[in-house]
């Protein structure tokens, strides 16, 4: 919820103080704020009415999956609910904006990659940790360190090929620097760190 009412809130505070189209950089060369409106849908071939219909029904299958989620695993963390509400946050705020706006506002830009609405940024970040979860999950349920990081493995892979084919280079990337710290972390906890003893 969190994070479709901050997107929503960034795209109005973007499309108030932005003309169309005026731009600065954040990171000279590399990162750039701009106002940027996508006029298209996000599922074109879909009424309003419906694409928000279909978005509750996927909100409520997520709620419920969660659910027995965390029934059957106590002592989860809450990072299937973060994943799970920057996903529905970033999406739906994509969904009502094109739907109230006619479009969604694009503000971040990164030089070669492009222009991200809050809500695409969202998504992106849910994206991204995705594998995290899912090796935290497994790791929850008392799998080996070995399966948790095969299961992790090929949900990356599967973002991976889904930023690859969306042609979102900049996901590939975040969720590669994401999957490779918490697989860091991961390993770092489950090894210890070296104690040093006292003289």
């Amino acid at each position: 919820m969190f994070a479709g009412i901050a997107s929503l809130g960034t795209g109005e505070l973007i499309r108030e103080h932005l003309r169309p189209e005026q731009s600065f950089w954040l990171i000279s060369g590399t990162v750039y704020v701009v106002r940027d409106q996508h006029l298209r849908a996000p599922f074109p071939l879909l009424s309003p009415t419906l694409t928000l219909v279909l978005w509750s029904i996927f909100a409520i299958v997520v709620v419920i999956l969660i659910r027995s989620l965390r029934l059957g695993t106590p002592g989860l963390s809450a990072l299937p609910e973060i994943v799970a509400g920057l996903f529905m946050g970033g999406g739906l705020a994509n969904v009502l904006e094109a739907q109230m706006v006619g479009s969604v506002t694009d503000f971040l830009g990164i030089h070669g990659f492009g222009t991200y609405s809050a809500g695409d940024i969202a998504w992106d970040l849910g994206s991204s940790l995705v594998p995290i979860a899912v090796i935290h999950i497994a790791q929850t349920q008392n799998q080996t360190l070995s399966r948790a990081l095969q299961a992790g493995g090929a949900v990356y892979v599967a973002v991976v090929a889904f930023a690859v084919l969306s042609q979102d280079y900049a996901l590939a990337i975040l969720v590669t620097l994401v999957s490779g710290g918490g697989v860091a972390v991961s390993l770092l906890k489950r090894n210890g760190s070296p104690q040093i003893r006292a003289r």
